[in-house]
C-alpha cells in the first residue's frame, strides 16, 4: 500500500508539463486503484475468519433430524415425528464395532450406555423398550438409523445386558415413544445450533450408566456389578406371546407353494386371500428363524412383510 502511495506522488510531481485535466485523471485513475487495492486486501482477511466461524458453529454439534425416505434392501422406509409409536417386534444388539462411532445426526454410538438405532423415529428421542419374553423394560435414547428389515430396532450392548438378552442376541421387544421427553430433547438439540444458545442443554433429560471395558464379552454375569444407580429397569407382566411372520402380495396360492417348496421352508405355514392378494403366514415360529425369513423373502422380491406377536 505505501509502495502504490509513494508511485502516485512521484508520478504527481514529474507532470509539470501535463495539462491539468490530464493530472485530474491520473489522480482519479489512482484513487480507483488504491481503492479496489484495499478491498482486495481486507476481503483476503475477513473471508476465511468468516467461514472458520461458520465451521467452528456447527461442526461438532448434535443437531435434531428426521431425514428423508431411504431404503434397505429395496425395503423403503420413511422417518417421520411420530409421537403415538408403538411397535412390537424384534430387537438386536451392536456391540464395540459401532463403539465411538459418529451418528447420522453427530452423536456418537456407545456400546456403554442406553442407547437405540431405528429406522422411522427423528433423532433423538426417547422410547421405553420392553422385553416381552421377560417383562423388563427400560427407557433408552434413539439416536442413529440402523439397516436390519428384520428388527424393529437395535440397541447397545449394555441395553441387551440390562433386558437380558444379550446372550441370546435377540428378543422379542415392544417399543413406546415417550412424547414429552422427546420433544425436550428436540428443543435442546435445535438450541444447541441456534447462534442465542445459552445454557438449554442443562434441561436435557439424562441417565446416568457405568462406562464397562467394551473388550469384555463376557459380561452377562457381571451386570449387576457394572451397574451405577440410578437406572430405572421397570417390569411388565409377560404374557406367553408367540411369533408369526405375514409376507404379502403373493398373487396366488401357487405362487405361495412354488416360493415354499424354493427355500425348503420346514416351519408351519398356511395362507389367507385378501381379495388382491394372498398372504402367507408362517408361525409359530422362534425369532432367530423370524429374522432369517424376512431377509430371504425380501431377497426373493416379497419385501412387504411383517412380524406379528400374538
Amino acid at each position: 500500500m505505501k509502495l502504490i502511495i509513494s508511485l502516485f506522488f512521484i508520478f504527481l510531481f514529474s507532470c509539470d508539463n501535463i495539462s491539468n485535466n490530464k493530472v485530474v485523471n491520473k489522480i482519479e485513475n489512482a484513487k480507483n486503484i488504491i481503492e479496489d487495492k484495499t478491498k482486495e486486501n481486507v476481503a483476503k482477511l475477513v473471508e476465511p475468519k468468516k467461514n472458520l466461524d461458520k465451521e467452528n458453529s456447527t461442526s461438532e454439534n448434535i443437531f435434531y433430524l428426521i431425514g428423508d425416505p431411504y431404503f434397505i434392501e429395496g425395503v423403503k422406509y420413511t422417518p417421520k415425528e411420530d409421537y403415538s409409536y408403538s411397535e412390537v417386534g424384534l430387537a438386536t444388539f451392536y456391540d464395540k464395532e459401532l463403539h465411538n462411532q459418529k451418528t447420522l445426526n453427530n452423536d456418537l454410538n456407545k456400546v456403554t450406555e442406553l442407547l437405540g438405532r431405528h429406522k422411522t423415529l427423528p433423532l433423538p428421542s426417547i422410547v421405553k423398550i420392553t422385553n416381552l419374553e421377560n417383562g423388563l423394560s427400560l427407557t433408552i435414547k434413539v439416536i442413529d438409523r440402523h439397516d436390519d428389515n428384520a428388527s424393529v430396532i437395535q440397541v447397545s450392548r449394555k441395553v441387551a445386558q440390562l433386558l437380558r438378552f444379550y446372550k441370546n442376541r435377540i428378543a422379542r421387544v415392544k417399543v413406546e415413544i415417550l412424547s414429552d421427553p422427546s420433544k425436550q430433547w428436540k428443543n435442546v438439540t435445535m438450541s444447541i445450533n441456534d447462534e442465542d444458545f445459552n445454557s438449554t442443554v442443562e434441561s436435557a433429560p439424562t441417565e446416568i450408566v457405568s462406562i464397562s471395558n467394551i473388550d469384555n464379552d463376557n459380561e452377562e454375569s457381571s451386570v449387576e456389578e457394572d451397574i451405577e444407580q440410578p437406572i430405572e429397569l421397570g417390569f411388565e407382566k409377560v404374557e406367553n406371546l408367540e411369533l408369526f411372520l405375514h409376507i404379502n402380495n403373493f398373487k396366488n396360492y401357487e405362487d405361495i407353494q412354488k416360493i415354499v417348496n424354493e427355500i425348503q421352508l420346514k416351519e408351519k405355514f398356511t395362507s389367507e386371500n385378501m381379495g388382491d392378494f394372498y398372504k402367507l403366514i408362517i408361525g409359530p415360529i422362534e425369532n432367530e428363524v423370524a429374522n432369517k425369513l424376512v431377509s430371504t423373502f425380501i431377497l426373493k422380491g416379497y419385501k412387504e412383510n411383517e412380524i406379528i406377536l400374538e
